[in-house]
């Protein structure tokens, strides 16, 4: 029997809703449990652990063969685009397939003044489309992600704009809940009341530049490795901290901690908590502002030491430290590790729901011959620049745990 994809993901859409719907209930006994007993029984959170456990598991096989659908799509669209086969490529091999012949006959010539190698990469939803926007490794088996480290920018709704100011709404509270009532023309059904505030995110630029010497153009490929491995590498690496941790100062855009709400789950610790009975906590506050999480980003050494946490055995409970790992993930959720999260401090929610990044402009790559002394030096300035936007709509969705003020 052929393989019905749209019939398996409502089949599975239609049990995660189920299972979602039985731990918000299950959320709400856990609040009542705590205030009426000033604590939760062992059996209760199991039960919370299961089911959250469950929930993560659906989401993850949602995920899979959605993604799995979307490389069929864009493995097709490439087909099509360049008359074969060939996955997704890098910046570099784009600049060196598509301005090859620029780059040589301004070696021929001389540069003068600006050449602008323009812009390769198009923006759409589909993973890779375009060319990638980091490097990374593919082969022909269709997989659910690709086989790199996951970013911030991964993790929330990438769209595009045309204009220099976003303008939206942000869901700033909820209150109320859907429910039961007869339905006898006069009773009045259940309000779900929620509170809106107007924002706005303006577009900024993310650029950095390097120098290299005038016989580089000699050899392309060189200079495709250091596009990718450099310039690109570096821009990728500002724009993601920016997502993160930006402080709305200056030209930074305000990140997600700084629009995230707080962890307000102090009452509900266990004596000597860890960072990752803290977690489970913050999945339930998202859980009970009625939102699902997705991933939770952790401070790089935070990770490692949650890796690195042994049974009474010795084993290591993360599972086998030397297998080939995927996307790690913690109760069914993707982790992301970054430096740009300070050690002690997490954020959990639900990404995809609670930010949008508008991509005004995907990277560009300019080279020039008249920056300071380059002419004397026979050296060449190559600048790498992309422009966007931050917009967190729902800040519910997202909480912020921060060791400092716990301390």
């Amino acid at each position: 029997m052929a393989f019905d994809m749209e019939k398996s993901i409502g089949e599975l859409q239609e049990t995660f809703e189920k299972t979602t719907a039985s731990l918000n209930k299950s959320v709400q006994n856990v609040l009542a449990e705590n205030r009426r007993l000033g604590g939760l029984t062992d059996e209760t959170k199991a039960a919370v652990d299961q089911a959250l456990a469950q929930q993560g598991e659906l989401q993850t096989a949602i995920e899979e063969i959605r993604a799995g659908a979307r490389d069929l799509e864009q493995q097709f669209a490439s087909s099509g685009r360049r008359g074969g086969a060939g996955g997704a490529k890098s910046l570099g091999q784009l600049v060196e397939e598509m301005a090859g012949e620029t780059i040589a006959a301004a070696h021929k010539s001389g540069v003068h003044g600006n050449l602008s190698l323009g812009f390769f990469n198009a923006i759409t939803s589909l993973p890779g489309s375009g060319g990638a926007l980091r490097p990374e490794r593919r082969d022909g088996e269709i997989v659910s992600e690709p086989d790199r480290k996951l970013m911030v920018k991964d993790l929330i709704t990438v769209g595009e704009t045309d204009a220099a100011l976003i303008k939206y709404f942000r869901e700033i509270s909820r209150t109320g809940a859907a429910g039961y009532v007869p339905d006898d023309g006069v009773t009045v059904k259940p309000l779900i009341d929620k509170a809106w505030e107007a924002a706005t995110a303006e577009v900024g630029t993310i650029a950095g530049r390097m120098e290299i010497h005038k016989h580089m153009l000699d050899d392309v490929p060189a200079l495709r490795t250091d596009i990718d491995t450099t310039l690109r590498y570096e821009v990728d690496k500002a724009e993601d901290a920016g997502i993160l941790a930006g402080d709305g100062v200056g030209e930074n855009p305000l990140g997600l901690i700084a629009n995230a709400t707080p962890y307000a789950q102090q009452a509900r610790e266990i004596a000597g908590a860890t960072i990752l009975d803290r977690l489970r906590l913050a999945m339930l506050q998202v859980q009970a502002a009625g939102y699902v999480v997705d991933a939770h980003v952790l401070n790089i050494w935070d990770w490692a030491a949650a890796e690195m946490l042994k049974d009474s055995t010795g084993r290591y409970i993360f599972g086998n430290p030397f297998a080939e790992t995927a996307t790690p993930r913690l109760w069914g959720r993707k982790v992301v590790d970054t430096e740009n999260m300070p050690e002690g401090d997490f954020l959990t929610g639900a990404f995809k729901l609670a930010a949008t990044y508008y991509q005004r402009q995907d990277i560009e790559i300019l080279l020039s011959s008249e920056n300071r002394d380059n002419f004397d030096k026979n050296m060449l300035t190559v600048r790498g620049e992309k422009r966007a936007a931050l917009a967190v709509k729902r800040p519910l969705a997202l909480t912020y745990y921060t060791g400092a003020a716990a301390g």
